[in-house]
């Protein structure tokens, strides 16, 4: 199911999309480099729906997206070098692997040490993380036989329709 928001989306739009995660769904949403299919870090078979269906190897870190640095610090242990590092270049389109604290679930990435961090440049991700209060585990939207990456949502649709709860249309924000 395709869901079209404006460029400021209401907050019963965003409410929806924060239900399809919590019920433990994967969505399809922009963010400020192309589309990824995203879920909740704490609910292991969204987890494992994600990974099935980009067919990843779950031994490799996965990334979360946070709404700032003060919230990668959070879950990633973060020294001055990173934090200059992080505070130049984020937010945009950088991912950054870093050793991860405790408080991520076990079964994400490989076995807690690592994980991606990202802080998108992009209005509805870090709508979504304001409203969770939480980061979103994501993942690039690419198809798994070819490779290609999908950057509208009708070829997120297709790759992935049956598979997520929802796949964000924001038209070109």
């Amino acid at each position: 199911m395709i869901l079209q928001l404006g460029p400021h989306p209401s907050n019963y739009q965003l409410e929806r999309l924060v239900t399809f995660m919590e019920q433990g769904g994967l969505i399809a949403i922009p963010t400020d480099t192309s589309y990824a299919l995203a879920c909740l870090p704490d609910h292991k078979a969204a987890v494992n729906k994600m990974m099935g269906l980009r067919r990843l190897d779950p031994k490799k870190p996965l990334a979360l997206l946070f709404r700032d640095i003060r919230h990668i610090s959070e879950y990633a242990m973060v020294d001055d070098l990173q934090f200059r590092m992080l505070r130049r270049y984020l937010p945009g389109p950088y991912c950054f692997i870093l050793d991860s604290k405790r408080s991520l679930p076990r079964f994400i990435g490989d076995k807690r040490k690592r994980i991606g961090v990202r802080v998108p440049d992009h209005p509805l991700p870090i709508a979504l993380i304001d409203m969770l209060n939480k980061p979103i585990l994501v993942t690039s939207a690419i198809d798994p036989d070819t490779q290609n990456m999908a950057n509208d949502p009708w070829t997120v649709e297709s790759y992935f329709g049956h598979g997520v709860s929802a796949v964000v249309d924001m038209g070109d924000v």
